[in-house]
């Protein structure tokens, strides 16, 4: 019995590690989503020697790229893969955070955030089937916060110099991670000047030593670019060019996305509804000043971390859910204290008891996604208008009968086609929406494009006839490039082949587009001329 008192959170932590290992792991193979495809294809170049922003163009930081790499290297260079190694994320964010819980919660407080980021980051409403960015930033960002407290409590110095690394890593993964790098100079700066009798001297160097554990990754990600030759291209684009894309969308615009993410209402919400009411209840709350500056400039950073470019995509959200989680538990903790004198055991678990059913109604509500629809329909309902799942089958065939050495053009933001048929693209130009949504480097960026693209003479041509891969604004901002797309494909290519989006219909042969139905959405993939055709029957439709 006194064993089973000792260890009992880390049953239920193991506990919760197999519930999100059984769902996890039978969705492996849901197909990749762009962001998904852009840091496996990187990844995948990354493997074969070319560094980040040689063949390809983005704001992201090159972390995420070698997160991917290094996932790759290990499992192997698949779906299945990249899940696998995304589910070891999962679940380091998940054990951390009992331990940064563990600072300021009792035992069942803190397994009882655990238990609440564990579901709330592998929920549909955050796209947290996908190993997006966010999540990566949130290991980094959870393992530098308990680093820090340990620190503090230790007195330690190297603490705070790893603490700040891991901050700075953060950052590489995500350029919004670097709120989480002002959070932790916040913690370190409230310690200081809480301390009695003040030892500025003491604190100062702990400040410097986190400050430069914050610029060691990213001085070092720097050095490791310019050598490459890589460096004008990184700051163009992660910086300057980024500086231009995070203004570009309109708090007007931003505000309304904001209000959707709220007002779609899912059972998701009942935990960001116990969150205020844990934030009301550490505000009210007397003693721990430590806890209440903790929590509240968690909260603060972690808001900033999602605000920048007033996006509000959800998977951005996966940034809150840290504080999100603690905060739903410090709702319970207080009822659970008061209640811990009772004689009655039912009534001194009562808090936890309502916990426990809250966590299950929460989980049910995903119970489709989590334990029901296969990973073709998980993508197909999240992702509902995008059929991902189209474009394994596309680069499958691709990659079974193109030679190798071939190359590709994808006119549309579809980067998982050229990580799946492991080919590259002659373009840097793997997302297509900086090219035709109004920003002051468009024309620049669609005539490096074609430029790119003329020069380097792709064996195949593959365009998206797909809104949300392009996302034109104004919507006749596309009809420059079909122009030339229409001109240089007439003259130097054939039609090979058409795949519909809805249906996932095949055409092939000279043929094909003709047998499109009108108004469908497709993609249709074009064939030097001259080339002859590659040949071997392909599959008349799909499901």
């Amino acid at each position: 019995m006194k064993s089973w008192r000792n260890h009992w959170p880390a049953l239920w932590l193991l506990l919760i590690l197999a519930l999100v290992a059984v769902v996890r792991m039978r969705l492996l193979s849901v197909p990749l989503e762009r962001d998904e495809g852009e840091y496996a294809y990187a990844g995948q170049l990354m493997l074969e020697g070319v560094p980040p922003y040689r063949l390809i163009y983005n704001m992201k930081m090159p972390g995420i790229y070698a997160a991917y790499a290094l996932i790759m290297a290990v499992f192997g260079q698949s779906t299945m893969g990249i899940r696998l190694g995304f589910i070891l994320v999962n679940f380091g964010a998940i054990v951390l955070m009992y331990f940064v819980g563990r600072r300021f919660l009792d035992r069942a407080g803190a397994v009882a955030a655990s238990a609440t980021y564990a579901l709330l980051s592998a929920s549909p409403h955050v796209q947290g089937i996908n190993a997006h960015a966010t999540h990566f930033v949130m290991l980094a960002a959870l393992g530098a916060t308990l680093v820090l407290l340990c620190a503090q409590e230790r007195g330690g110095l190297a603490g705070f110099f790893w603490s700040g690394a891991l901050f700075g890593v953060a950052f590489l993964m995500k350029q919004p991670g670097g709120a989480f790098a002002f959070f932790g100079f916040s913690v370190v700066l409230w310690t200081a000047w809480r301390r009695r009798p003040p030892d500025w001297k003491a604190d100062g160097l702990r400040l410097a030593l986190y400050a430069a554990g914050v610029a060691a990754p990213i001085l070092l990600t720097g050095l490791i670019l310019w050598r490459a030759g890589v460096w004008d291209k990184f700051w163009w684009w992660t910086v300057t060019y980024a500086r231009t894309h995070a203004t570009a969308m309109p708090w007007s615009d931003g505000k309304i996305r904001l209000a959707n993410f709220f007002t779609d209402w899912t059972w998701d919400d009942l935990f960001w509804a116990l969150a205020l009411a844990g934030l009301f209840s550490v505000l009210m709350g007397k003693g721990r000043a430590d806890r209440k500056f903790f929590l509240l400039s968690l909260l603060f950073f972690s808001a900033v971390a999602v605000c920048p470019t007033f996006h509000f995509t959800n998977h951005y959200f996966v940034l809150m859910l840290p504080v999100v989680a603690l905060l739903a538990a410090s709702a319970f903790t207080p009822a659970a204290a008061w209640l811990a004198g009772r004689p009655l055991a039912l009534v001194r678990g009562a808090p936890w008891i309502l916990f426990g059913l809250a966590w299950a109604g929460v989980g049910w509500s995903s119970l489709g996604a989590f334990f029901l629809w296969g990973p073709q329909e998980v993508a197909a309902r999240i992702y509902f208008i995008n059929d991902f799942q189209v474009y394994p089958i596309i680069a499958d065939y691709l990659k079974s009968h193109v030679p190798p050495a071939a190359t590709v053009a994808v006119l549309g933001s579809e980067p998982e086609l050229l990580f799946y048929a492991h080919r590259r693209s002659v373009t840097g130009y793997i997302y297509m929406y900086d090219l035709v949504q109004e920003q002051p480097f468009r024309q620049r960026m669609e005539k490096q494009m074609i430029s790119e693209v003329e020069q380097g003479r792709p064996d195949y041509v593959v365009f998206v006839n797909l809104a949300f891969s392009w996302l034109p604004r104004p919507p006749d901002r596309l009809q420059a490039i079909q122009a030339w797309l229409t001109k240089y494909t007439e003259s130097q290519y054939d039609p090979y082949g058409v795949v519909t989006f809805g249906s996932n219909q095949y055409f092939w042969g000279p043929e094909c587009l003709r047998q499109v139905p009108p108004g469908h959405r497709f993609v249709v993939i074009y064939q030097r001329k001259g080339q002859g055709s590659i040949g071997a029957k392909l599959p008349k439709s799909a499901s």
